[in-house]
């Protein structure tokens, strides 16, 4: 999950479901990935969130917490084997294994459908994306054209011979739908990713604004060293792009804090962030038959506090109370997985 700089815009119903010419190497891992932010009417300050996530990796065997997941994916790209994942806080339970199952994942020039217990699909048409998960969800994600982040953008690198990544993102689009029968409205954030390379853990997050400002940041660590960060921050004007990013966590296991600064030559930033509820997946395996390993993938529904952007040159400031309240979600992995 990685924070890109430079991007190419795509047409995401022609690119989101094209894997055909991706390489496929023990080891390599995909995964569509939505996260759906919408009003809590019982408390309005924890807004409701949704995680779905559809799965492939080219292992014979890996753990998501109680599922073993086996694997064949030598043959037609069209049906994988995979994996739905889904958890739901309903704003007031985290429902954390909401749906968590081994399945055959369909995909066509436009959709992705699921053979679970509980159906899930995921579709295009043009600006509109739709998203089912059995008879209780319903997610409409459009796109507005009045709004710079609704772009979807495509990056790739090469890091040695065949490894790499690539990503297909859009950092925000409108949402609508109904959860069983009653209409939502709210924002939404997609991502879906291939990597070909093992990953160091991260601090990863995403937030929408009121005012249609965007701000995420990505910081990888290893040996709780920290690897480059940056942060992303879109004021509702203006892109901003902050390196040298310091995080520190601090509070319980379920809702902790994550203080963040980061700066460029002419401006610093510094913001809290501040988790509501919180839900895991442990994922276990032995890629090399014998030596045993594991990541544990946190994600925390989350608010941003004391957010404060200051250009060191011209003394310019924006501050929480320019750009409104925000939602989000927070990401803190530890381990490795092969």
């Amino acid at each position: 999950m990685s924070q890109i700089s430079k991007s190419t815009l795509i047409d995401p119903e022609k690119k989101v479901f094209d894997i055909k010419d991706e390489p496929m190497p023990h080891g390599a891992w995909w995964w569509w990935f939505w996260l759906f932010f919408f009003n809590n009417p019982k408390n309005p300050e924890k807004p409701r969130q949704l995680m779905i996530l559809w799965s492939i990796k080219n292992v014979k065997e890996v753990t998501c917490n109680y599922l073993k997941i086996k694997a064949d994916n030598t043959g037609d790209r069209d049906i994988l084997d995979g994996v739905v994942a889904v958890w739901y806080y309903d704003g007031d339970k985290m429902h954390h294994n909401y749906l968590l199952e081994r399945c055959k994942l369909n995909i066509g020039e436009n959709k992705l459908t699921s053979d679970a217990k509980t159906p899930t699909s995921f579709s295009i048409n043009k600006d509109t994306n739709t998203i089912k998960i059995g008879d209780k969800f319903k997610f409409i994600a459009k796109t507005d054209s009045n709004n710079p982040l609704d772009k979807t953008t495509y990056n790739s690198d090469i890091y040695l011979a065949n490894k790499g990544y690539s990503i297909i993102r859009t950092n925000h689009l409108k949402l609508g739908g109904k959860v069983e029968e009653k209409p939502i409205d709210g924002s939404a954030y997609f991502q879906r990713v291939f990597v070909n390379a093992p990953s160091v853990p991260w601090y990863w997050g995403i937030f929408h604004f009121e005012n249609k400002a965007m701000l995420s940041y990505f910081n990888p660590y290893l040996l709780g060293k920290s690897l480059k960060g940056n942060v992303a921050f879109f004021d509702g004007n203006k892109n901003h792009t902050l390196s040298k990013m310091k995080i520190k966590r601090s509070g319980g296991k379920e809702t902790p804090t994550f203080k963040v600064t980061a700066e460029n030559i002419d401006e610093k930033i510094s913001f809290t962030v501040n988790a509501y509820a919180h839900s895991s997946w442990t994922f276990k395996g032995k890629p090399l038959g014998v030596i045993p390993t594991k990541l544990v993938y946190n994600e925390y529904p989350a608010t941003i506090s004391e957010l404060k952007l200051e250009n060191t040159k011209n003394g310019e400031t924006i501050t929480q109370e320019d750009i409104g309240k925000a939602v989000g979600n927070a990401e803190h992995t530890t381990g490795l997985l092969l």
